[in-house]
């Protein structure tokens, strides 16, 4: 556990530039209802994250169009981020919080904290930020046949 914690900001910090990337990406692509990355001028909290943050963090909360099945179609055609209900790894995840994290709580509840059916979080690895985005393209692409 020791040795990881050497490396720690050096990951956090690679994470956060993916991150980043990623969530200029996801702003512009077909099939996206809403992005929330407090790294973004559109985030409704970007003023209090640039005064509290140092970059927007690892997370990035997105809305695909198709409620639950669009979003299930989405992460369903992933290939290079694995579908998981933990968040926080190395490795590219995604979860899908209504029927994960959120589950127990009430749809109108959920909605009021901005979790709707198409909603997914994306906890943002290291791997290549070109790798990521062609691999969401996948995702984008599936759901645009439905």
């Amino acid at each position: 556990m020791l040795k990881g914690l050497e490396t720690l900001s050096l990951r956090v910090d690679a994470m956060t530039r993916n991150a980043a990337q990623v969530a200029d990406y996801l702003a512009s692509a077909p099939g996206i209802v809403t992005v929330r990355y407090p790294g973004r001028a559109d985030h409704p909290q970007y003023a209090l994250a640039q005064r509290q943050m140092s970059a927007g963090g690892t997370l990035v909360a997105f809305e695909v169009a198709g409620g639950r099945e669009g979003a299930f179609a989405f992460m369903n055609a992933l290939k290079l981020i694995a579908i998981s209900n933990n968040l926080g790894d190395s490795r590219s995840l995604v979860t899908h919080p209504g029927t994960t994290t959120h589950s127990k709580i009430a749809p109108e509840a959920r909605a009021a904290l901005g979790i709707n059916e198409g909603t997914i979080r994306f906890s943002v690895g290291l791997e290549d930020a070109q790798d990521l985005i062609d691999d969401l393209a996948r995702g984008f692409a599936a759901l645009a046949a439905l």
